[in-house]
Parts: C-alpha cells; sequence; structure tokens
C-alpha cells in the first residue's frame, strides 16, 4: 500500500506556462521532476532551464495557480502550474515552496525577520558611527574653501561650519560679570547638592 506522500513522488512531469522575465511572451513547456531540479522544455524540446529545487520560491498567486519563480534572479522570470497533483509533487521536493501552511512558510519568516533585523542594525551602526565620522571630515573642508570661488558657501554658513567643531572644546563660561554672579553662585550651589 502507498502512503500518501509516495503518491506525490510518482508524478515526475506536468504541463506549465513559462515567462522568461524579458518579453511577456507565455510559453506552454513541459515541466520535469530530475532529482536535484525542474527541468522547463518547450514543447519543440529547447529547453527554457534548469531550476534546483533550493532556489526556487512560491509567488503569490491564485488558489488554482502553483506560481514560481527563482530566488534572486536579475529577471521576473516564472513558471506556473495548474495540475493540482504535479503542484503537489513540486511542492513536497522545493525547500521554499509550501501550500499546505507546513514547515518552509514559517522558516521563510523567520529568515525575512532575521535580514530585516540585520538591516535595523546596519542602519543604527551608520547614523551612530558614519555620520558624525563623515561630519568630522567634512566640516574642516567647508572652512577652507576660498571665498571667491564659485563654490564658496555663504559667509554666515562658513561661520557657523567652522564654529560648531570648537564649541566641544570650549567650556560655556557664564557668571563672569558683575550682575552674573549671584546667578553663578546659586546654580554652583544647586550643582552641588545634586
Amino acid at each position: 500500500m502507498l502512503r500518501a506522500d509516495e503518491g506525490l513522488y510518482r508524478v515526475n512531469s506536468g504541463a506549465g506556462t513559462y515567462f522568461d522575465g524579458v518579453t511577456s511572451t507565455r510559453r506552454d513547456v513541459v515541466v520535469e521532476l530530475a532529482p536535484d531540479s525542474l527541468q522547463i522544455s518547450g514543447r519543440d524540446g529547447h529547453s527554457w532551464g534548469q531550476w534546483h529545487y533550493d532556489e526556487i520560491e512560491e509567488l503569490a498567486a491564485p488558489d488554482s495557480i502553483l506560481r514560481l519563480g527563482r530566488r534572486g534572479s536579475a529577471t521576473l522570470e516564472r513558471l506556473e502550474i495548474r495540475d493540482p497533483a504535479f503542484a503537489a509533487a513540486i511542492d513536497a521536493r522545493a525547500a521554499y515552496v509550501d501550500r499546505t501552511g507546513g514547515t518552509a512558510a514559517p522558516r521563510t519568516h523567520a529568515r525575512h525577520r532575521l535580514e530585516r533585523g540585520r538591516h535595523c542594525i546596519a542602519l543604527l551602526l551608520v547614523a551612530w558611527f558614519g555620520v558624525p565620522a563623515i561630519a568630522a571630515r567634512v566640516t574642516p573642508l567647508c572652512c577652507r574653501w576660498p571665498s571667491s570661488s564659485s563654490w564658496a558657501m555663504p559667509s554666515i554658513s562658513r561661520c557657523a561650519a567652522c564654529s560648531i567643531p570648537g564649541m566641544r572644546a570650549r567650556r560655556f563660561e557664564c557668571g563672569i560679570a558683575a550682575v552674573e554672579i549671584p546667578g553663578r553662585a546659586a546654580l554652583d550651589k544647586l550643582v552641588r547638592r545634586l
């Protein structure tokens, strides 16, 4: 007696519709299940491709169609399978195709979450380390621009660009004028208490 999944592997070829991703031509093809890949060929025998099972992914489509694409492909080539038994046989072999909602979908979602997390970390690192480093290198260049150059910055911007890096080095001094001394003393007293 055959198990249900053994029956799926007995379907080894079927009809499909192939789009090369470059033109809008629709091609009726024969798809064969090889041990490690799908073999796509035209009815005239012309080979349209060989897709390894680990590079095949399921694309959005109506329930009656299994639409497949190649992961990481520069072109948008796709293959459509309408026969449910043949679609189930492909589903059983391809890691990133799962029409049953079983194991491949959670793996794919987890992979996407991991990629999004990596992108967020990269953006944070650029914001934390990259932007200050770029500003530190660009600001001195702004101060060196000659005022006679057609690329020169307006004088207010030039002054601001030159004074901002120096603000970190200078301490903010207040309370040195005669009228400011009582305020400075009150501030110092508060700071000491804190």
